[in-house]
């Protein structure tokens, strides 16, 4: 059946499915049992290497789906991640990780993973955090997110680049570009001439477009997106950028 082996599945086909990659087969079926409480039709392989890159076989990762990768191995996941990008861009990545140290996460940020959680809050995040990722948002916990965007702030200064499927009018173009700044609500309120409780209302709506919680998963977005890194242009795809009603 070729490096897509369906070990776990469930027959009805209208759930969203979750490509679960792990070498260890114990460990494979302690996180098969976490994730059965989930809406996903699973699918489980015991190998991390690059499935076919054919999209149209509905045993190959397509746009949208969630994959779950066992990082113990962390230069083959990362290696793994990358062909995934590169084969099967749009899918939703959350790694499993026994340690998140940040020379081991920041790669992994850089080329689209969404979420990042710890082997030890498996049994009571996994199942949680897998819907999470799978809908957009960003399972990442707050001080290593922080710290991922103060590193790469200085290398994105001037690149203004989001989903380009986005409406936003022209002063929510003001404000993001702002915000991508890392500026505070106030610093904006006061280059744009207007009160605070104003750019809290606008900043509010832009993570509501573009599905984000925090300021720093929206400034994560964009160097995920950005166009000014070969090797994220070569991982994501086409160039994004934002479309202004």
């Amino acid at each position: 059946m070729g490096p897509l082996t369906r070990t776990r599945s469930n027959p009805r086909h209208d759930k969203p499915k979750l490509y679960l990659f792990c070498q260890h087969l114990v460990a494979q079926e302690r996180f098969l049992r976490l994730l059965k409480r989930t809406e996903f039709q699973i699918v489980a392989n015991s190998e991390l290497r690059p499935p076919e890159p054919d999209l149209e076989d509905p045993e190959s990762p397509s746009h949208d789906n969630l994959v779950i990768i066992d990082g113990s191995d962390f230069q083959t996941t990362l290696e793994f991640v990358r062909s995934l990008h590169f084969e099967h861009s749009g899918l939703h990545l959350l790694v499993l990780l026994p340690k998140l140290e940040d020379a081991i996460t920041y790669p992994l940020l850089r080329l689209g993973v969404k979420g990042l959680l710890l082997y030890r809050l498996a049994p009571r995040e996994l199942a949680r955090a897998a819907t999470q990722v799978a809908s957009g948002a960003y399972w990442v916990p707050r001080d290593l997110l922080n710290r991922f965007v103060e590193s790469i702030l200085p290398e994105l200064s001037g690149c203004k680049s989001l989903d380009s499927e986005v409406g936003i009018s022209r002063r929510e173009r003001e404000v993001l570009d702002l915000l991508l700044d890392n500026l505070s609500n106030k610093e904006i309120a006061s280059k744009l001439f207007v009160t605070e409780r104003t750019i809290k209302f606008h900043v509010s709506n832009l993570l509501g477009k573009f599905h984000v919680q925090r300021r720093a998963d929206l400034i994560v977005l964009w160097m995920q997106r950005s166009t000014a890194f070969p090797w994220l242009t070569r991982d994501l795809g086409r160039p994004l950028s934002a479309h202004v009603n």
